[in-house]
């Protein structure tokens, strides 16, 4: 079936549940030959329990186009999720979960694919940005082309996901062309709401976007130096 993991165990894993500890991109493709990230598109990801078990998955018409996956709890159980982006050889890019459940890793939800090949996305950060007690993705869609950053809620129960989207804000980005890296990201402080921070569509200015009474609010708060100008704005005081 086209767009299906395929999923291969590497270790015996015990019937108690384990948690996951770790994930990483393996197996570097020229499958998809995007290259919209230096050698950021991968055929498998490692998923690792608390067991030691590697569980691997590859898809049937995509990879993994991303610079690395992210561990993060959204149901707040003290275990964390794997968040991916996958690229449809087809409908591009999209934000795809995996959750652990008895000791199993399977697929727990995505957003949509943006709709067409060669069109990406790069996550920014992952918080409570607007304040409401569910975690939310922040990501710029097509940040060498539409230059939007949305803010997306995913609320998970058990092995599922309900995935909104609250809002879009144009004019930002946070990744050149063909570079390995993603800039910026998201500055999180105690007693304070979080903090996106990004880069203006044309690389001009350092922008900050926070939620002020349920919506985004963004301000430009400094010239744009380099990847190495947003540190002091990811860094809490």
């Amino acid at each position: 079936m086209k767009g299906a993991a395929v999923a291969c165990l590497l270790a015996a894993t015990p019937v108690a549940a384990q948690d996951i500890t770790s994930a990483r991109y393996l197996e570097p493709s020229s499958a998809y030959g995007h290259n919209a990230v230096a050698d950021g598109e991968y055929a498998l990801l490692e998923i690792t329990l608390s067991d030691g078990a590697r569980k691997t998955f590859r898809f049937d018409g995509a990879v993994f186009e991303d610079t690395a996956p992210r561990l993060h709890d959204f149901d707040g159980d003290g275990a964390p999720e794997v968040v991916t982006v996958v690229s449809d050889f087809e409908t591009g890019a999209r934000i795809q979960l995996w959750t652990a459940q008895e000791g199993q890793i399977v697929p727990a939800g995505s957003n949509a694919p943006i709709g067409q090949r060669f069109r990406w996305l790069a996550i920014a950060g992952i918080a409570d940005f607007d304040g409401n007690g569910v975690d939310d993705i922040a990501y710029v869609d097509r940040p060498h082309l539409a230059k939007e950053l949305v803010f997306v809620e995913v609320d998970m129960d058990a092995a599922t996901s309900r995935w909104t989207q609250m809002s879009r804000v144009a004019g930002l980005t946070n990744h050149h062309l063909g570079a390995a890296v993603i800039e910026g990201g998201v500055r999180t402080c105690m007693d304070q709401p979080p903090v996106v921070v990004t880069a203006s569509a044309d690389w001009s200015m350092i922008v900050e976007t926070r939620f002020v009474d349920g919506t985004p609010q963004s301000q430009a708060i400094a010239p744009y130096s380099g990847v190495d100008g947003f540190a002091p704005f990811l860094r809490c005081n």
